[in-house]
């Protein structure tokens, strides 16, 4: 195999690699249901569709949507729900979903992970491992959670959070996440839904505000992440120099240094999908203020923070997009082959090792 060859080999390896994405079937369509696929148009949703990350789903009145991932875990889309399969590409295997508003089912297939399966609400991230449980987002933004196996880690920002239990149910809004308590026999989700848009016919503006306040800290996490990466990308590259010349030492620098930033893309790809939620709810707001039951809110003011936040969300989606665009994995196995004398060893001339490293100007002299 020429030179040139390998080098072709080695950059699809490096980018394809083995990173995770969230993907699924949909296995049971009823009523009216609409996906839309990354790059696509909105189209109806019907069973046996693969679902590929990033994907949209939207049910109408009577829709019922049960989405099946690669793992056995089982997503059920309940009437008047819009979501999406996370589009981040992730280090860690996990499985998230994009709710923005409506209700969701969640029966997630045991782990050795604690956080394998992530439901990401405007307001809070709720995490879990082998539970069964449902989560909702009113129109307000509100999320409840209400758990009838296992237990779901419900976190909002900062250190609010709240471990919820089998028969137990937990609330979060724009203002923090509650305690948990006892469930009752029904939910009644009709009359909490109710009681939600009052409150955000009163309290638009605060809501808004608030929400607009959390996406603006997540920007400054990922641009303070993102630099970061770069500061590592700049010292891995030095040691790859020295690793080139022959120095085993450099191949474990390289190991921690991947390590990091696969820690680091991992944590820009939530972020990216809570402040995606975030932008969504607000979307959902502008919507709204067309709808006759919220006549009194302010229309012009809500649709003008969606078109600003929908810009900052560009930028964020670039950031994330850019910062998870990796493979450790991949980068990792190529260093243990070549450490481990096989050929291309890095201690080799003219080896795998130049292809991964690049040539050092003074051999070609």
């Amino acid at each position: 195999m020429n030179t040139r060859h390998l080098i072709i080999i080695l950059t699809l390896v490096l980018q394809a690699g083995a990173a995770w994405a969230t993907e699924g079937k949909a296995t049971s369509v009823k009523g009216e249901a609409w996906a839309t696929a990354p790059g696509g148009s909105e189209a109806k949703l019907t069973q046996g569709t693969e679902l590929p990350a990033g994907t949209k789903i939207r049910t109408g009145k009577d829709g019922l949507v049960e989405i099946t991932f690669d793992d056995g875990s089982l997503l059920r889309v309940q009437p008047g729900t819009s979501l999406a399969l996370s589009p981040a590409k992730r280090q860690t295997k996990k499985n998230a979903v994009v709710l923005f508003f409506g209700r969701v089912w969640s029966r997630v297939t045991k782990s050795d992970s604690d956080r394998s399966y992530e439901v990401n609400t405007p307001n809070a991230v709720c995490g879990v491992r082998g539970t069964e449980f449902d989560t909702a987002v009113a129109d307000d933004g509100t999320a409840r959670v209400r758990v009838t196996s296992g237990k779901v880690a419900v976190e909002g920002d900062g250190s609010d959070a709240a471990m919820v239990g089998k028969g137990e149910e937990v609330e979060a809004d724009d203002e923090g996440v509650d305690e948990s308590t006892g469930a009752a026999e029904k939910a009644k989700w009709e009359e909490w839904q109710k009681s939600k848009e009052e409150r955000l016919k009163g309290n638009s503006k605060p809501i808004v505000e608030r929400i607009k306040g959390k996406i603006m800290q997540r920007k400054a996490k990922l641009e303070s992440l993102r630099a970061e990466q770069k500061e590592i990308e700049a010292k891995r590259k030095k040691a790859e120099g020295r690793a080139r010349a022959g120095d085993s030492s450099a191949v474990q620098e390289i190991r921690t240094f991947n390590q990091r930033l696969a820690e680091i893309a991992d944590a820009m790809a939530d972020l990216g999908d809570e402040a995606n939620c975030q932008v969504g709810i607000v979307d959902h707001f502008a919507d709204l203020a067309n709808d006759p039951r919220f006549k009194n809110i302010d229309r012009k003011y809500l649709e003008a923070e969606a078109q600003s936040l929908r810009r900052v969300k560009a930028t964020l989606d670039k950031m994330v997009a850019e910062g998870t665009d990796i493979s450790i994995e991949a980068m990792d196995k190529m260093l243990d082959d070549m450490s481990n004398g096989k050929k291309g060893s890095l201690k080799d001339k003219n080896s795998a090792g130049d292809d991964l490293f690049g040539k050092d100007p003074m051999d070609m002299k």
